[in-house]
């Protein structure tokens, strides 16, 4: 007989003021200044309308006229501030164009060198269509949305962006639990995602890279099982599920059939009286993955490579051209500094500057990379759970540096594809890993540790809102009054009433001080008001 496992009160907060940090930066970030935002909602509107349903060939699809009406600023890089509370050109809520008068589906142009146009591609067509069709049934709850101001059709696709991310703590929780973390680092691993504002970003965001977090957060669940002795079919027909929607989602995907092999192949020799059951899983996970795998098989039948050029019918030619001696010391250090950053902030302007937040990005490198030693010298997890939970980490750096050294290689591009962001998929493994190492820590000094990490994640995000808000909102003559003008254009900008922000900030600010509140009196007297017992083999029930 199983009973519902209580999860603490403070982790139901910690999932709360993560969904109230995400809605509130839907308002913080401009329309199409989120990495390839524009790109990513067009082609939602475009399978709503059936312009790219079926899916399109690479090189066929264009950006569509009508998607401009969603934005108010320059989608490419940032020469500078923005100072957007001295603008007074944005109409007022409600009266703001509609994707049918900026154009509708009409072919949008781009500048080129020279002075000419030509069609402006949308490459995301090289890319699985899951995100794109769920995103479109989105778009499918807004009555006559064609004719609805756009920004409100943007603005309610980033609220679903961030509903998608909701269970990221909870799943967080579980894995920690799971590997029977000592208390209270499950709590602490909850909290995690706070910690890397870049993932609140994206999360608050329009791109696909949010349902791949979540099926890879999902994954890592299910791999932690399965290290830990869960042989059954059942688990393994998820993992194949989750795995299967997650290669219709993105190329990343691709590694997960190979992490799946990796994590039965340790269960089988941990329980070597059970490798048929070990086995027989493996089989069942496979069966359930094939239709994921079939988009890829048919990728090289129809367009001859894995994963086509969106903005080429044929596959160009990327014979390299130039080698170590060209550079390649330069790229290294390049494509190094960039994974870095990119991962925990983002550089909105392209300035690659030593700012606040470019250093708290490493001082929260650091912390990982001191959890991950630790965790693995002392032995706080089975090392072969933490070597396998760690895989999709190297090997997706591993497919982000080769296709960014082909582009090097090919056309001398120093910076292509470096971009942190693509190692979320591995997120929850990363984090909870790098946690185990303060299992080391004696009771007393491991209470603390949810309320440094909470600590931590508020000075990250304050480095990270200060440079947002200059790069941005913030008028050019500063003063006294300068960030309440601030907040006033960011109150007329925001698709939804001023007054649901007003709510957003009230409800985050109690949630937050909710959550430092119950850390603080687990850390000085030892237990929460909900303090669980030692978990169970299963994170969420218990015999």
């Amino acid at each position: 007989m199983t009973r519902p496992r209580t999860v603490p009160v403070v982790v139901w907060l910690i999932v709360l003021l993560h969904l109230a940090v995400l809605l509130g930066q839907t308002a913080v970030f401009p329309n199409v200044r989120s990495p390839d935002e524009r790109q990513h909602v067009d082609l939602i509107l475009q399978v709503r309308q059936g312009e790219a349903w079926p899916w399109p060939g690479p090189g066929t699809t264009h950006l569509t006229q009508g998607v401009t009406a969603g934005g108010f600023v320059e989608a490419d890089s940032l020469d500078g501030p923005l100072h957007l509370a001295d603008r007074q050109d944005v109409p007022p809520r409600g009266e703001r164009p509609t994707y049918l008068e900026a154009g509708g589906p009409a072919t949008m142009t781009v500048d080129v060198p020279g002075g000419e146009t030509e069609p402006g591609f949308n490459q995301l067509v090289q890319h699985p269509p899951l995100y794109y069709l769920l995103g479109a049934g989105v778009v499918g709850l807004v009555p006559d949305w064609e004719s609805a101001p756009l920004d409100q059709v943007w603005l309610l696709l980033r609220w679903w962006n961030a509903l998608l991310a909701l269970p990221l703590p909870l799943l967080l929780f579980a894995t920690a639990r799971r590997l029977r973390l000592p208390e209270p680092l499950p709590v602490a691993a909850a909290l995690a995602p706070l910690a890397i504002p870049e993932l609140t970003h994206l999360a608050s965001a329009v791109n696909n890279d949010n349902l791949l977090v979540i099926l890879g957060a999902c994954a890592t669940l299910l791999v932690t099982r399965v290290l830990t002795g869960d042989l059954s079919r059942r688990t393994a027909a998820l993992l194949g599920l989750v795995t299967m929607l997650a290669l219709l989602t993105k190329g990343f995907a691709l590694l997960l059939p190979a992490w799946i092999l990796l994590a039965y192949a340790a269960a089988g020799y941990r329980h070597r009286t059970r490798l048929r059951s070990a086995a027989t899983s493996l089989l069942v996970a496979a069966a359930v993955t094939l239709p994921g795998i079939a988009w890829w098989i048919r990728n090289l039948v129809v367009h001859g490579m894995l994963q086509p050029h969106g903005t080429h019918a044929t596959p160009p030619d990327l014979t390299p051209v130039h080698g170590w001696s060209d550079g390649g010391l330069t790229w290294l250090g390049r494509f190094t500094e960039r994974m870095i950053t990119l991962f925990f902030v983002q550089d909105h302007a392209a300035a690659r500057e030593h700012d606040v937040s470019w250093w708290m990005a490493r001082v929260a490198l650091v912390v990982i990379l001191a959890g991950i030693g630790t965790a693995l010298v002392r032995r706080t997890l089975r090392p072969l759970d933490a070597l396998v939970l760690l895989f999709p980490i190297p090997a997706l750096a591993g497919i982000v540096a080769r296709g960014s050294w082909e582009q090097f290689a090919a056309f001398h591009d120093f910076g292509a594809a470096q971009q942190g962001r693509y190692l979320y998929t591995g997120l929850v493994g990363l984090l909870v890993v790098a946690l185990a190492g303060a299992a080391v820590l004696r009771p007393r000094w491991r209470r603390t540790v949810p309320l440094a990490l909470l600590l931590l994640a508020g000075g990250m995000h304050l480095a990270f809102q200060h440079d947002v808000w200059h790069l941005y909102w913030m008028p050019h003559d500063g003063g006294p009054g300068a960030f309440v003008q601030a907040l006033a254009t960011v109150g007329h900008w925001y698709a939804f009433p001023s007054a649901v922000l007003v709510v957003l900030t009230v409800v985050g600010l109690t949630l937050c001080a909710a959550v430092a509140v119950s850390l603080t009196r687990t850390a000085v007297a030892g237990r929460g008001p909900d303090r669980p017992a030692r978990p169970a083999a299963d994170p969420l029930v218990t015999t």
